[in-house]
């Protein structure tokens, strides 16, 4: 693991003293970690190395109980030794030597969360396994429809279902084991008849990764040492929440004759007067829509090699999500430009594998070829355009 992705999952705040601070955010930040002044949702770690102090007490009475609080000397000491140290080794402890509360129940008493709990029964993720030297995307559907939890072992069994878009819609079963932030996963059966496009049995091992959604991200895991070296088989995926399991059943009354007695009028009420029809009946009374707010993205893109005439390599970077993502692609002698964007260097909170698609044009009529602009999708999905204009 490189230094930059030390923190690449984790959130802090600092309450209280700490030896300097401006030197202590500039090291989370070094580390892919993301510092925030106040606490937010996507908090998962509070820097506090005196839980005694009167005034940090009412501070951390804030903090939820899946939240760990922990010295300074967690940051500092993984970074000195480039890797990430056990959470538990620093929590914050009293001058009578009892650890922080925070562990087994919050400062308020509450049960501590598990990493694992938002992975319920009856909900529906969705995601890509993706192939990062083909580039190949298969994108696919999981739901949860049963979790057994062992809490004396602290570990929870789950079976569910995959299905596979791409491969004719073909559907696999799955039971996992969950440990901590840990998923290990054996896709076993194959349970849509003559499809023959879904080699089983796989494995897959995978991290729980709190973010602005709730996602679980991994790879497919190889026996034969022939298939790990194969570069060809290097995979990553992503599965993001998506909520409950769509219930197929239809109810369509409208395709059902129905007959009914004449509706009685009560005569002590006033009849309304019919409204008179509308040339443009459209958005009538009772008209509902569901829909999505799309807000812009600030992104920069700085590519960092380019091998030969057609392939380039280079980092894009989310301005306002603080996050530091790889991509490959080519330049095509159409000058068209296609850019793959598919592994996360830090940060967090964005779905991947983005597929951007788009020409390379010049601003102003001039000589310059100094502007991409195009179409994007994430995870497959079309999503929306997107303009990048040459800066150096």
């Amino acid at each position: 693991m490189s230094t930059e992705e030390l923190f690449e999952n984790d959130y802090f705040i600092i309450i209280g003293n700490v030896s300097d601070k401006d030197k202590l955010t500039d090291t989370i930040e070094e580390c892919g970690g993301i510092y925030s002044k106040t606490l937010n949702k996507k908090t998962n770690l509070v820097i506090c190395n005196d839980i005694d102090d009167e005034n940090n007490k009412k501070e951390l009475e804030k903090v939820k109980s899946d939240i760990k609080i922990v010295t300074e000397k967690f940051v500092t000491n993984s970074f000195l030794e480039s890797r990430r140290l056990n959470v538990e080794d620093f929590i914050s402890k009293s001058k009578n030597g009892d650890a922080d509360t925070t562990n087994s129940k919050s400062v308020l008493g509450k049960r501590n969360k598990r990493e694992s709990d938002g992975i319920e029964i009856d909900k529906q993720w969705i995601g890509t396994l993706f192939y990062t030297t083909t580039q190949d995307a298969y994108p696919f559907v999981c739901n949860i429809l049963k979790r057994d939890d062992d809490e004396k072992e602290g570990k929870s069994t789950i079976q569910g279902t995959f299905k596979w878009i791409n491969l004719n819609d073909a559907e696999t079963a799955f039971t996992a084991e969950i440990e901590g932030d840990t998923i290990k996963i054996n896709e076993h059966t194959l349970l849509t008849k003559d499809n023959d496009q879904v080699e089983l049995p796989n494995k897959y091992e995978a991290k729980i990764v709190q973010g602005l959604k709730l996602q679980i991200k991994g790879s497919i895991v190889y026996d034969d040492p022939e298939d790990q070296k194969n570069e060809d088989l290097k995979n990553t995926f992503s599965l993001t929440l998506n909520g409950p399991i769509p219930n197929n059943n239809n109810n369509n009354t409208s395709a059902t004759t129905s007959t009914s007695a004449p509706m009685s009028v009560d005569t002590a009420k006033p009849v309304s007067t019919p409204k008179p029809p509308l040339d443009l009946d459209y958005l009538v009374d009772g008209a509902s829509f569901d829909g999505d707010y799309e807000t812009p993205y600030k992104f920069s893109l700085k590519v960092t090699s380019r091998k030969n005439e057609k392939d380039i390599e280079g980092i894009v970077e989310w301005v306002d999500l603080k996050t530091k993502t790889k991509f490959k692609g080519t330049l095509e002698k159409d000058m068209t430009v296609t850019i793959t964007e598919n592994e996360i260097i830090s940060g967090d909170g964005i779905d991947l594998p983005i597929i951007y698609k788009g020409k390379l044009t010049s601003t102003n009529n001039s000589n310059d070829m100094d502007l991409i602009s195009g179409d994007y999708s994430v995870n497959t999905t079309p999503t929306g355009t997107f303009t990048l204009e040459l800066i150096v």
